[in-house]
């Protein structure tokens, strides 16, 4: 009997298999990576859409909720509960729509990829010289500031009182006097570690604890309203002829001064405008504070 024979493949018709197998894969490999990445991407961005519909919808609820408009979105409760979404940018945009940029889901960037539309914050634009409340307290404009600006700078328009100030201790060479203003030697006034400046964090701690900026007025400030580099350097100014008379209330109060030969020295601004003799008797602190727009409660000219 006649046996048949049996075929087996040689040594280079494995390798060439092998050799048809690697090159497949090569081809292949790459296009299934790219579709499994654009698979993740369009996942990623899903994502990031579901929970920018989260926000407008958590928005929805606060103000059914409260009747007001949120301004931050750590104010919302957000139910969402799919893989971790981190936005660099998240805006709540008047028409309490959102928009969201520069997102994060797990940890992997979307990139190029926002949510919703941008809308350039507007804000209430101030000119010097308006009359605002924050805290309950009055305050004049004392730098412009227009509708591309969050905050605003204010000058205080009654001098600190002691019932102000719940955390200052008087020492030497300071006190808080009975009508409620400081007195300040001028042999010890080097504002930076002064009493003056320890009144005035005080009074911003327990007053404007929401001041991005409390100290006192500067010169810089004083040209901003009009004073003159020769009146400033001069050590007198009018107050008939320089600046608002809403700066000039009659008392004195006191401000940094960088024209003095002396550093431990100051400059005063009383009813007569602003003068460089430095006095002991009855000083008054009138802080300038940086502050929100947001947390101004009126306005008056």
């Amino acid at each position: 009997m006649k046996q048949s024979k049996k075929n087996a493949f040689t040594l280079i018709e494995l390798v060439a298999v092998l050799v048809i197998m690697a090159i497949i894969a090569l081809i292949v490999t790459p296009l299934v990576m790219s579709i499994i990445r654009k698979a993740r991407i369009s996942a990623d961005k899903r994502s990031v859409d579901a929970y920018g519909r989260s926000i407008e919808l958590a928005i929805a609820g606060y103000l059914l909720d409260t009747g007001k408009f949120p301004t931050e979105v750590s104010q919302l409760t957000i139910e969402y509960s799919g893989s971790q979404v981190v936005c660099e940018t998240t805006q709540i945009n008047p028409d309490s729509s959102v928009y969201l940029a520069g997102c994060t889901v797990a940890g992997r960037n979307v990139e190029n990829y926002t949510y919703g539309k941008y809308v350039a914050p507007t804000y209430t634009a101030y000119t010097i010289g308006n009359q605002v409340t924050y805290n309950n307290i009055n305050y004049y404009v004392i730098k412009d500031s227009d509708s591309t600006e969050e905050s605003v700078t204010l000058l205080k328009a009654e001098p600190l009182s002691a019932s102000d100030i719940t955390t200052y201790s008087a020492g030497t060479g300071a006190q808080i006097n009975g009508n409620g203003g400081m007195q300040y030697h001028s042999n010890s006034n080097v504002y930076s570690t002064s009493y003056v400046k320890a009144t005035v964090d005080a009074w911003a701690s327990a007053q404007a604890p929401a001041a991005s900026d409390a100290r006192l007025i500067t010169l810089e400030d004083f040209k901003s309203l009009g004073y003159s580099d020769s009146c400033i350097q001069s050590g007198y100014c009018s107050k008939s002829a320089e600046a608002p008379s809403w700066l000039h209330i009659d008392y004195w109060y006191w401000t940094s001064n960088p024209y003095m030969s002396s550093s431990s020295s100051v400059w005063n601004v009383n009813g007569g405008g602003l003068g460089s003799s430095v006095h002991d008797n009855s000083g008054r602190v009138r802080p300038v504070i940086t502050i929100s727009k947001s947390l101004i409660s009126s306005t008056g000219n």
